[in-house]
């Protein structure tokens, strides 16, 4: 390799190595954003019945994060308690808020089931097929039903939860639909047991000026014409 060569190639790694440091932006890591399960606490032996007809539903609410949130999945503490085959009966859904009850379902955020349910009341990971973001300040809800099957979705009646700073679970936001999903009643509870799982976006602040492709090209152009007039005088001086 030519000292002009290598010039190059160490020039061309520093700029390389700042262009993705820049670009990438920091990497937030999964963690439970909210969350009730176990070790929270309650005095309620049984769950709420999730079924064809009858549907069961919470809330959360999101942190108020600069660059919002990113879900990947929600864990429910389910169990099964009629023969039926996951993941084609059981669903799990999120919907808006509407005045303080489920509004209407957001299509983009599908879930996929696990791959069994048992019939002993276990925490049960639904993990969206696109992680999705999550507006903050705003409130969402979980909403389970089934196709076929019946399933009991565990209640709390305690108000103890953890999670990311700003994030809180609806108090007394347990509700059930008679009529799957054509009215909300309220649960004698605060609400269903679950977590909600992802990330904290904290990307870089985008650019405020773009320029256009005509000057990208030009700086390109002048920086080349400096890179080869530098290399030609070191030549000169070898």
């Amino acid at each position: 390799m030519t000292k002009n060569q290598q010039l190059l190639a160490k020039m061309g790694g520093g700029s390389l190595a700042l262009f993705l440091s820049l670009s990438l932006g920091q990497q937030a890591s999964a963690t439970t954003l909210v969350s009730n399960l176990p070790t929270t606490t309650t005095s309620l032996p049984d769950g709420g019945t999730v079924s064809s007809n009858i549907w069961g539903g919470s809330s959360f609410t999101t942190g108020s994060g600069s660059y919002g949130y990113t879900l990947n999945s929600v864990t429910l503490r389910f169990a099964q308690i009629t023969s039926a085959t996951p993941p084609n009966n059981l669903f799990v859904r999120l919907y808006n808020d509407n005045s303080g009850n489920p509004g209407s379902e957001i299509t983009s955020f599908t879930f996929t089931n696990p791959g069994s349910i048992t019939t002993t009341t276990a925490n049960n990971i639904f993990t969206l097929t696109t992680p999705q973001t999550l507006a903050a300040n705003t409130t969402f809800w979980l909403v389970a039903g089934s196709g076929s099957g019946q399933y009991v979705w565990a209640l709390t009646d305690s108000v103890d939860q953890t999670g990311e700073p700003g994030w809180s679970i609806g108090n007394n936001s347990a509700r059930f639909s008679p009529n799957g999903g054509g009215s909300w009643t309220p649960y004698i509870a605060n609400a269903f047991q679950f977590s909600v799982n992802g990330t904290v976006n904290t990307p870089p602040p985008p650019p405020t000026n773009i320029p256009e492709p005509g000057s990208v090209v030009a700086l390109l152009g002048l920086g080349g014409l400096g890179l080869a007039s530098r290399l030609k005088k070191l030549s000169t001086r070898a």
